[in-house]
């Protein structure tokens, strides 16, 4: 009884260590983004609900610049991890283009770029060394040093606003929380990003930041003097991320990009789409993220609430043990006592 009394004292502390350990220690270094991220995701405008496209090919054709009307928009980007990366961080690189659903080949592609930023593993922030940009395949990518989230949240969230980084403005802005929800029986978090009214030509490069045409090209009158428009950016962007991992989710955005001469009063628009990640993509997000969620809860409460109540089972099995040990011990001590046995008929 000694002996097993002793094993479960034994058990019973090392299960106490590891029960302080899981979510301190080993949380610390478990609760890291993965080095074998690879994954696409698509997102899409609504059956019936296209987007407004600014038609290039009325650019050099006469008569006033014309948007082609509900236009079927797919986003699809395509995510793996590369060099720099290691213990404490991870470089993203994000290929991404935008397609017109109701062409083909060359003539459906709208926009195309790779994106690289080197993050922290832990908090999702970017980290030396800068990010950079390509947009152009015959062009190489240029150094883009950037501040904010951008493919996904730090471990254990919480219900307080971030800034994200905007890949269109090239710039941050902040993610504001705005509820608390349930999506499929996991808790998911719903942030909220609003650009209203940005002005391009104030972080980006591109040749239609500021563009010079007649009053006719435009489409404001029938002369022939010159009017120069700004392209401005607005979006309202809605973020949905698993807590515990800093998983996203779900997503979706509305984009608009329009040329104007005051920001709130557009004239043309060269961009606009409601755009949502489709039901695949939600479904492969919401998997992984539950995985996650599953894996760090382990670490967080289950693992230690099973072994804080194996340490107490073993620690009162151990007492019970020493006490019937010591009245086993006692009861074996004590003296016999020999009493006479008289012959009563002598009595």
């Amino acid at each position: 009884m000694r002996a097993v009394s002793c094993v479960l004292v034994g058990m019973a502390s090392f299960a106490l260590v590891v029960a302080i350990l899981l979510p301190t220690f080993v949380y610390d270094r478990l609760a890291v983004t993965p080095l074998d991220i690879r994954t696409t995701t698509v997102a899409t405008t609504a059956p019936g609900e296209g987007g407004e496209v600014l038609d290039a090919t009325t650019i050099a054709a006469p008569g006033p610049l014309e948007v082609a009307d509900n236009v079927p928009l797919i986003l699809q980007r395509f995510i793996t991890i590369e060099e720099p990366s290691d213990a404490d961080r991870l470089t993203f690189q994000a290929g991404a283009t935008v397609r017109r659903g109701d062409r083909e080949g060359d003539s459906a592609l709208l926009t195309a770029s790779v994106d690289r930023v080197t993050s922290d593993r832990r908090t999702g922030l970017p980290v030396e060394p800068a990010g950079s940009l390509q947009t152009n395949v015959d062009a190489p990518a240029i150094p883009l040093p950037r501040v904010g989230l951008q493919h996904r949240f730090p471990f254990d969230t919480q219900q307080i606003d971030y800034t994200v980084y905007d890949a269109t403005a090239w710039t941050s802005f902040p993610a504001k929380f705005v509820e608390q929800m349930d999506m499929d029986g996991l808790t998911i978090y719903h942030f909220r990003s609003v650009v209203d009214g940005f002005d391009l030509s104030t972080t980006t490069q591109s040749p239609i930041n500021s563009v010079t045409l007649p009053a006719s090209k435009w489409g404001v009158g029938d002369g022939e003097d010159s009017i120069t428009m700004k392209r401005w950016y607005s979006n309202v962007r809605d973020i949905y991320i698993e807590p515990m991992s800093g998983s996203l989710v779900w997503g979706k955005e509305t984009p608009y990009q329009y040329f104007a001469r005051d920001p709130q009063v557009p004239e043309l628009t060269i961009f606009r789409g409601n755009l949502s990640l489709d039901e695949d993509g939600r479904a492969e997000q919401l998997a992984s993220a539950r995985d996650g969620a599953n894996k760090l809860t382990w670490l967080t409460s289950r693992g230690p609430t099973l072994l804080y109540v194996l340490s107490g089972v073993s620690l009162v099995a151990a007492l019970a043990l020493t006490v019937i040990d010591r009245r086993r011990s006692c009861s074996a001590e004590e003296p016999q006592v020999v009493r006479p046995d008289y012959d009563r008929a002598s009595v």
